[in-house]
């Protein structure tokens, strides 16, 4: 899947990585959709098809222990690490967006508070900054953009879930509003393979957004100095990792 309009430009060059100019956004690592026993899970045990979601929680277990490091890596250099979660006014979501949400008078299941907790494996600490939005994209329903612009933040690095919806929609989002965007491969997934590789094909094709390991993404983060290091700030150059294109 590639577009040959993009064989007719020099690709874009990949976003610098600048200590106190980059951040790592996690989107919807939560009990709500990324957990057997959030809302979601609930869901589909009421329905008695649990299996049709198993790949799609076994995928979320296996990428917590990798957006953990990267959090914990963006930490100790100094880096904002920011929290995104689906959390709504209401109690039965009607203030959700019809594209994100079914109606609520035809959710079978209803939400409890917990649903909202991010997972225990990669928690916010201290003051770290946690948007809540009622719609797929964060930009779309939330200050996430006033907010980054004020702290002069001009590059996110993208994990959660799921690939394809919340995450490709941030990071497209995003890169149309002028940041460099990076999407961590394998600190992201879907409810499939097929989506998870398919959304990262469609999001690197152009070069807009690029794709990075978590082994990639350590090595550039720890490069950068600490916010409040003495004047020089660390400026690391990323080496690009394409999708592969079929």
């Amino acid at each position: 899947m590639h577009d040959p309009f993009y064989d007719l430009f020099p690709q874009p060059a990949e976003p610098e990585w600048i200590a106190s100019r980059v951040a790592l956004a996690t989107i919807d690592v939560q009990y709500l959709d990324a957990h057997e026993d959030g809302w979601l899970g609930r869901v589909a045990k009421k329905q008695g098809q649990e299996e049709l979601l198993r790949p799609r929680f076994e995928a979320v277990k296996a990428i917590l222990p990798k957006i953990r490091s990267l959090q914990e890596a963006f930490r100790a250099s100094g880096q904002e690490v920011i929290h995104i979660r689906i959390a709504y006014r209401t109690k039965d979501g009607r203030d959700a967006g019809r594209a994100h949400m079914p109606a609520a008078d035809v959710q079978p299941v209803p939400r409890d508070e917990r649903d909202d907790d991010l997972l225990p494996e990669v928690p916010a600490k201290g003051d770290e900054l946690i948007f809540s939005k009622t719609s797929a994209g964060v930009f779309n329903s939330t200050d996430i953009d006033r907010v980054l612009r004020a702290m002069g933040i001009e590059h996110l690095v993208f994990t959660g879930i799921v690939t394809e919806g919340c995450v490709e929609l941030s990071a497209m989002d995003a890169a149309d509003r002028g940041y460099g965007v990076t999407i961590v491969s394998d600190a992201t997934s879907s409810s499939t393979p097929e989506l998870h590789d398919a959304a990262l094909v469609r999001m690197s094709d152009g070069g807009f957004i690029a794709i990075h390991t978590t082994a990639e993404v350590l090595e550039l983060v720890t490069a950068l100095k600490p916010a409040s290091s003495e004047p020089g700030t660390a400026v690391v150059t990323g080496r690009r990792t394409n999708a592969s294109k079929s």
